[in-house]
């Protein structure tokens, strides 16, 4: 039986990326929204950063790094079973986190539990949308992956809030009741039939098998063996085995300004609010640079895209806390004496008040002040950032091809759930050996920054090996020719030679 083509559209199509938006408000906007609680547990439980950080790490990278369980459960149970189980999982991680006696229960709870959740409902949602469209793929994976941006600007001051009005344990049992919510959002996630025609698509039970083993016409569900077999595969794959070094340098690097702007912002000398409203910032930027990255993805070369992105995201990142210094540098502002004359001032009499106003207003304005600096990082870091969101998965489908999506994106999953694991410590164990995220800051920023300078050589890779391919193949079809012509000679002289030896049988006969 032929496999159809992708419906592009259609009621359930649509109904797809509604849902597929919705998860991604959801689940993204409370794990990119967390590290808002970072200066709670630190104060709560009295520990470091580096203690406190792990909580972040661990749980985008159990989000990350569960991509082939994600995968394996969405090749046997299908998008919608798989969606429901995820998100009672990371429900039950954050009520488990508000009874947490100590910050190691934490690892299992907010790190471990809630990771898994969320890495489970990831997956099958970008999945459905893969298979559900071909032509239009690249717009409604940018609409879809817009709901991260917008989920991190609505949960990061809507987490503010609550802390400011409950205890931090109420919070995170609302987060926990909101993020159950996304089970009815998975049920929308309608199988794609074994047939269908251009005005319905049949229904299917929530237990059946995904469009990816309907579209192969009616195979039966991936085993186990067969799914880590192919994932196997594709670690002798070269432009895998490259873009999945770089999605691992670029992860260790992608989690540190939602676990750290915050408490970086405590430390900068502003307020725990401004610390969460940068957070907000880089989900809204985030979202729009996704609505005209998606476009752009359409009419330039995504890998092109994809590679200055996140160079000039590393970039961005390693002089995140020295924006501000920088410009009172380039306007020839001295904030320091900026400073030391602002706190004279009390101590001046009202007439030397007004003099010195004026002067001491300009002189602190935005070049001296720190939340500025942060402003101009946070919106290059979001609308930079979104091309690695958004752009992963489709350059991931330009090399391997949607066949090999499914296995292929839950292995790379894996690459950046071991990398997350990673990054957010380093820097917070940083901070308390230096007493500033500046360092950690930088070298995070290198990694992103180099992860993308790698993936400029992979067309002329691909050249290079086609190139290198043509010849040898011509000269073994030159080779069999020849070797089958020398057969056919051969065959006519022993067919002549046996000719004569009959002749000169009958002949003695």
């Amino acid at each position: 039986m032929a496999a159809p083509a992708a419906p592009d559209g259609g009621f359930w199509g649509w109904m797809a990326v509604v849902a597929c938006f919705m998860g991604n408000v959801i689940g993204d906007g409370v794990m990119y929204s967390f590290g808002i609680f970072l200066p709670k547990f630190k104060e709560y439980f009295q520990c470091g950063s580096g203690e406190v950080s792990t909580i972040n790490s661990i749980q985008m990278g159990v989000t990350f790094a569960s991509g082939p369980i994600a995968s394996y459960m969405t090749n046997r149970l299908g998008w919608r079973l798989t969606t429901v189980i995820g998100s009672v999982l990371a429900s039950a991680g954050l009520c488990l986190s508000a009874v947490a006696p100590s910050v190691f229960f934490l690892y299992f709870s907010a790190g471990g539990l809630l990771g898994l959740g969320l890495g489970i409902i990831y997956l099958p949602r970008l999945d459905c949308i893969t298979q559900y469209f071909d032509k239009k793929r690249p717009f409604v994976t940018g609409i879809a992956i817009c709901g991260s941006g917008i989920g991190t600007f609505i949960m990061a001051p809507l987490t503010d809030v609550l802390l400011n009005m409950y205890d931090w344990k109420i919070c995170l049992v609302i987060l926990g009741g909101i993020c159950f919510t996304n089970c009815f959002f998975g049920l929308m996630f309608q199988p794609l039939p074994k047939s269908q025609d251009e005005d319905s698509i049949g229904c299917e039970k929530m237990g059946d098998t995904n469009s990816e083993t309907l579209l192969k016409g009616g195979a039966e569900p991936e085993t186990a063996k067969e799914t880590f077999g192919e994932m196997f595969h594709l670690l002798r794959d070269w432009a895998f085995m490259l873009f999945a070094v770089s999605n691992f340098l670029t992860s260790l690097g992608y989690p540190i300004p939602y676990t750290f702007v915050p408490d970086n912002a405590i430390h900068l000398g502003l307020t725990e609010r401004q610390g969460s409203y940068l957070v907000g910032l880089i989900g809204i930027s985030n979202t729009i640079a996704r609505v005209v990255l998606g476009a752009l993805s359409q009419k330039l070369n995504r890998l092109f895209l994809y590679n200055t992105c996140l160079v000039i995201c590393g970039i961005t990142m390693a002089v995140s806390n020295f924006f501000q210094p920088m410009m009172a540098a380039i306007f020839s502002v001295d904030c320091t004496l900026a400073v030391a004359n602002a706190t004279l001032i009390p101590a001046l009499n009202s007439t030397a008040v007004t003099v010195i106003e004026p002067v001491i207003s300009n002189t602190t304005s935005w070049a001296c002040d720190p939340y500025v600096g942060q402003l101009i990082y946070v919106n290059c870091y979001g609308v930079t950032s979104a091309a690695y969101v958004l752009l992963t998965t489709l350059v991931l489908a330009d090399l391997l091809g949607a066949d090999k999506f499914t296995n292929s994106f839950g292995l790379l999953l894996l690459f950046q759930g071991v990398a997350t694991f990673i990054g957010p410590p380093v820097v917070g164990f940083m901070f308390d050996a230096f007493g500033s995220y500046n360092e950690g800051f930088l070298l995070m920023g290198i990694m992103i920054a180099l992860s993308g300078l790698m993936l400029y050589p992979i067309p002329c890779i691909k050249t290079m090996l086609t190139k290198g391919r043509i010849p040898v193949s011509a000269r073994d079809t030159e080779r069999e020719s020849d070797r089958d012509s020398e057969r056919e000679i051969e065959g006519e002289v022993e067919g002549e030679v046996e000719g004569e030896h009959s002749d000169e049988e009958r002949l003695n006969v």
